[in-house]
């Protein structure tokens, strides 16, 4: 396709309110859309916009405007026209709050192999986006309500693909009156970036059943407007978006923005049934839930939005050691654990933990009043905090899978009220998984889903370990005074370090001196099994060369201390008696014909 035989409508209006029409390729529009980066009025419309100054100026009404679908020309009562149609579709996507997000969705658009070129629109606000089409056969361009018919078809099509691959709207650029879509047209941009494509495959919706054309406003009042006006309603008080990570939908109070997003839960949508009542529109919850579980509701992952808005920003300070650094502890590898962990979560999130989940968990310990919750909570920036989870249930196994796969960060909070079977058993298995398998709510089958949280806990014991060999997923901090939750943190710089470190693929997993050094300093923290106390009772371990030094198999052992200490003292099983004599730090052992056999002497 060549861009120079591809010519759009230009049309300006003077100050005598004069239109003046003229030509513009799509190439001569690209050179202009960068020469306009300096241009006065844009400039001055998009800060006012980002300002959000409610007098925005009318200036902009100054530039031109440029039409795609139309080549228009100016009739004798000074009208526009249509001369002959174009193969050309101009859609508009958004509103996109982040300029970052807007790059990025603009990159995405040359997935469609139908894409021509794509840019910023004036506001600074919203995606412009042309679309090559295949046009009807040429005897059926002079017919006007084919035509009409053609790009209403056209137009419904294309804004249905890149919606959908966007997850924000997409509709006919400039049309909010209920007019023809072949009117769609666009302020003059600017744009350093723009993106042009030279060789398309244009969109052919020939064949597929034709379409009712687009109502108008007053149709629409006239034939459903009681969903209109609520509709109406809930989008002048409230910011709505389907959380693709939660499955849920969310709302952000326009009044109390500071709230953040939040659940629309059964109690919200029949509160907003109530205040829809009241201003005197007809609605019950299920017209409520109807349009809040609706494709109208813009789908979002703001997980990959905060990643991508923060991708190549970090300024090299170490901001996570200055974190843990708010941390006393006499724990001497904490800063070096914890960064490997804060890795870990956010590898988590952004999918890079394909085989194994992030396995490591910092386990604060002190008294009450050491601010230990707050820290967890304030881990995660305000923008993602509905992602922490304080108050999850161990016992309830299918609702400790889902929220893996719901939350970022689970805390969990007086770890020593988990039970020695769930620690052994469960959670040690838990952990260190990258999928969860669930069957949602209303589906028929199980899927897996990638796992998106990662775990922290809190206690204020400190013999909380129950299963020694599994203590390796924990690390246990000592905390020495209480922590510094008072001073701001630099989220961006903190989790841009993250992100960067991430792709750099640094290490966010023990090593096997790691394992070890972990399994040596967790002991401090083992909650005594009774094993444990009448081996320390009765017997030392040995060196090999001590001569007072005896090789005793584990039931020897195990006989040796129900025998003096009585038949029910040992309450674990001999095969668990002989798992713990294997992991009790520095014992050396020997293989025997009678099995394995452990040098220790009485004590």
């Amino acid at each position: 396709m060549n861009m120079n035989s591809k010519k759009m409508t230009m049309v300006r209006i003077d100050k005598k309110q004069q239109r003046h029409v003229s030509s513009v390729t799509i190439q001569k529009l690209i050179d202009r859309l960068k020469t306009n980066v300096d241009n006065e009025i844009i400039s001055t419309l998009r800060y006012r916009i980002r300002s959000n100054d409610r007098f925005v100026i009318d200036k902009h009404k100054e530039l031109h405007r440029i039409y795609a679908s139309a080549w228009m020309k100016k009739a004798d009562n000074g009208a526009l026209v249509i001369s002959r149609y174009n193969d050309m579709l101009l859609l508009s996507a958004g509103p996109i709050i982040e300029t970052e997000r807007l790059e990025q969705l603009k990159q995405v658009t040359k997935i469609v192999p139908s894409t021509m070129a794509a840019f910023m629109g004036a506001s600074g606000r919203t995606l412009k986006i042309l679309v090559h089409v295949t046009l009807p056969e040429m005897s059926h361009r002079g017919n006007e309500a084919e035509m009409e018919q053609f790009y209403s078809k056209a137009y419904q099509a294309a804004c249905s693909i890149y919606s959908s691959l966007l997850n924000v709207p997409v509709v006919p650029s400039g049309i909010k009156d209920g007019s023809s879509p072949i009117m769609a047209r666009c302020c003059d941009s600017a744009d350093d970036s723009p993106l042009l494509i030279e060789k398309t495959t244009p969109l052919n919706i020939n064949g597929v059943e034709l379409i009712p054309k687009l109502q108008t406003e007053s149709e629409q009042r006239d034939t459903d407007n009681e969903v209109s006006s609520l509709i109406a309603f809930l989008m002048q008080r409230y910011d709505f978006r389907y959380n693709s990570v939660r499955g849920a939908t969310e709302y952000l109070d326009k009044q109390y923005t500071f709230w953040g997003w939040r659940l629309a839960d059964m109690r919200f949508i029949n509160g907003l049934s109530i205040d829809a009542r009241e201003a005197g529109i007809e609605a019950r919850p299920k017209d409520v839930m109807t349009y809040l579980n609706s494709s109208r509701i813009r789908v979002v992952d703001p997980i990959d939005d905060y990643i991508f808005s923060l991708s190549y920003k970090w300024d090299g300070h170490d901001h996570i050691g200055d974190l843990a650094d708010r941390v006393t502890t006499d724990l001497k590898q904490w800063k070096q654990w914890f960064r490997m962990w804060f890795y870990g979560m956010v590898a988590q999130w952004m999918g890079y933990n394909r085989k194994y989940g992030n396995s490591i968990v910092p386990l604060l310990v002190a008294p009450q009043g050491y601010h230990k919750s707050t820290f967890c909570r304030q881990l995660l920036p305000p923008e993602l905090r509905w992602g922490y989870l304080d108050n999850l249930k161990f016992d309830n196994q299918k609702q400790v899978m889902q929220s893996m796969a719901d939350f970022l960060l689970i805390n969990i909070d007086e770890f020593n009220s988990i039970s020695k079977k769930t620690q052994e058993g469960f959670l040690k298995n838990t952990i260190q998984l990258a999928s969860i398998s669930l069957k949602r709510p209303y589906s028929r089958r199980i899927e897996s889903e990638l796992r998106r949280a990662s775990f922290i806990a809190t206690s204020n014991m400190t013999d909380i370990l129950s299963d020694p060999s599994g203590s390796r997923r924990f690390f246990v901090v000592n905390v020495t005074s209480p922590i510094d939750t008072e001073r701001p943190i630099n989220y961006e710089q903190l989790y841009a370090q993250a992100i960067a470190a991430v792709r750099a693929n640094e290490r966010r997993w023990f090593d096997d001196k790691d394992i070890e050094e972990v399994m040596v300093h967790n002991r401090r923290y083992a909650l005594l099994s009774s094993a444990d106390m009448y081996f320390n009772d009765f017997f030392d371990i040995a060196l090999a060369d001590d001569p007072d030094a005896m090789k005793l198999t584990a039931s020897e052992i195990y006989n040796y201390i129900r025998k003096r200490a009585g038949a029910t003292a040992v309450t674990e099983s001999l095969t668990t008696f002989g798992r713990y004599l294997s992991n009790v730090p520095n014992i050396q052992k020997v293989h025997t014909k009678s099995g394995t056999a452990y040098y220790v002497k009485y004590r």
